[in-house]
C-alpha cells in the first residue's frame, strides 16, 4: 500500500511540475516575434524585428531578465492572415511572450488566439481600436487610429491654421477609413470645412492623378490623407506635380516614404515631402532617441523609424514587466504588464484598463526628405 502511494506522490509531483510554465526550469527567456519580414509590408515587419533583436542585444549584455539570457523565435507571416496564424501555432508553446503582429488587421486575429491561449502579447504598432478590447493577456506600445485623427485635426487648426480642409482615404481599408473618420468628425468641432471627403483612393495604384487634379481645383487649404507610405510617396509626387503646394497631412503609415522616393540607387526626388506632416510615435531627432538611434545606427547602417523604435521599447516593456512578476509565468506576467510605469524611446507608458498606453503623439514634418520633430500633443 505504502508503495502504491508513493508511486501516487511521484505521479501527482510530475504532473504539477509540468502544469507550471513551461520556462520556468529553461535557461532562456523566450520572446516570439511575429511580423511581415518578406513582401509589401516588409518595411515594417523587418524594422520590428530589428528593433526587438537591438534592445535584446542590450539586455542580454546587461545580464538578462531574471538571470537567464533572451532568446527570439521570429517568424515570418508575409503579412497574411493565415500564414500568421500557422506562424502563431509553431511557436506558442515554446514562448513566454509575443511581441506582434504588426498590421492591425493580423493582430486582432493573432489577438484572439492569445487571449484562448493565455500568452500574454504586446502588439508594438497596430493602431486598430479593438485589438485590445476584452483581452486581458493583449497590450499595444501604440496609440489608437482615432486618437491620431484627433490629433491631427487639432493640429489643423491650432499649428497650420486653416479653414477648409480635403480628405482623401482609401475606403477598403480599415486603418485608413477609421484615420480619416475620426479626423473629419474632429475638424469640423473645430470649424474647419471639410470640402470633400474621398475614399476612392485605391492602394497600390499606378497614379493618383485623378485625384491630384480634384484636390488642386479644390479650395482646400489643406489636405488629410491618412495611407501607407508606398502609396504616400506616389500620391505626394502626383499631387505637387498637379501644381498644389499647400500643408499634406497624414498618419503614422508616412513613416518611411522618403525612403521609397529615394529609391534604391537614393537619388530620388524627395522634395514632394516638403510642406508635409504626420502623426507619429517618435521622431528620431528627439532627445530622449539619440541613444537609441546611434546604436541602431550602428547595427544596422541606417536611421530607425518608429516602427522600430515601437519594438525596441516594447522589449524592454517585457523586460520591466517579468522583472515586477519576478518570474517568466504567462498569467503573473500578464498582471504586471497592466501596472508597468516605463520611460521609453517612443514615450512614458502607463496601461489604461483596455492594454493601452497613455501616452502623447508626435507630430513630425518632412524637411527634404528628413523626418524631424514638429511638436508633440
Amino acid at each position: 500500500m505504502k508503495k502504491f502511494l508513493s508511486v501516487l506522490v511521484l505521479v501527482a509531483m510530475a504532473f504539477l511540475f509540468s502544469a507550471c510554465s513551461k520556462n520556468e526550469s529553461n535557461e532562456t527567456v523566450n520572446i516570439g516575434v511575429l511580423g511581415p519580414f518578406s513582401g509589401n509590408l516588409a518595411s515594417y515587419g523587418e524594422s520590428v524585428r530589428k528593433g526587438v533583436e537591438l534592445a535584446v542585444e542590450e539586455i542580454n549584455t546587461a545580464g538578462g531578465i531574471l538571470g537567464k539570457q533572451v532568446k527570439i523565435y521570429a517568424e515570418d507571416d508575409e503579412g497574411d492572415a493565415q500564414k500568421a496564424l500557422n506562424a502563431y501555432n509553431k511557436i506558442t508553446d515554446e514562448i513566454d511572450f509575443l511581441i506582434g503582429e504588426v498590421v492591425s488587421a493580423i493582430s486582432e486575429v493573432i489577438g484572439a488566439e492569445a487571449q484562448k491561449d493565455g500568452l500574454p502579447m504586446l502588439a508594438p504598432c497596430s493602431t486598430a481600436a479593438n485589438i485590445t478590447k476584452n483581452r486581458s493577456y493583449v497590450f499595444r506600445a501604440c496609440f489608437l487610429d482615432p486618437d491620431q485623427g484627433i490629433t491631427m485635426a487639432n493640429f489643423a487648426k491650432e499649428t497650420l491654421k486653416i479653414a477648409k480642409v480635403a480628405v482623401v482615404y482609401d475606403n477598403s481599408d480599415d486603418y485608413s477609413s477609421g484615420v480619416a473618420e475620426a479626423f473629419k468628425t474632429q475638424a469640423e468641432k473645430n470649424g474647419i470645412e471639410v470640402v470633400f471627403f474621398d475614399g476612392g483612393i485605391v492602394a497600390k495604384s499606378a497614379d493618383f492623378k485623378a485625384i491630384a487634379s480634384k484636390i488642386a481645383s479644390s479650395t482646400a487649404e489643406a489636405v488629410f490623407a491618412p495611407i501607407y507610405y508606398g502609396d504616400v510617396a506616389t500620391f505626394v509626387r502626383d499631387v505637387r506635380i498637379a501644381g498644389y503646394k499647400k500643408p499634406l497631412m497624414g498618419a503614422d503609415g508616412w513613416d518611411g516614404t522618403s525612403a521609397v522616393l529615394l529609391g534604391e540607387d537614393g537619388k530620388g526626388d524627395v522634395s514632394p515631402l516638403n510642406n508635409c506632416y504626420f502623426s507619429n510615435h517618435y521622431a528620431s531627432d528627439a532627445t530622449n532617441a539619440k541613444i537609441f538611434v546611434a546604436a541602431y545606427e550602428k547595427k544596422y547602417g541606417t536611421t530607425p523609424n518608429s516602427f522600430a523604435a515601437l519594438a525596441y521599447d516594447s522589449m524592454y516593456i517585457v523586460k520591466a514587466a517579468m522583472e515586477k512578476a519576478q518570474t517568466t509565468e504567462r498569467n503573473q506576467v500578464s498582471k504586471a504588464l497592466a501596472t508597468v510605469t516605463y520611460s521609453g524611446v517612443t514615450g512614458n507608458y502607463v496601461f489604461n484598463e483596455t492594454g493601452d498606453p497613455k501616452k502623447n503623439i508626435v507630430i513630425c514634418e518632412y524637411i527634404n526628405g528628413v523626418i524631424t520633430f514638429k511638436e508633440s500633443k
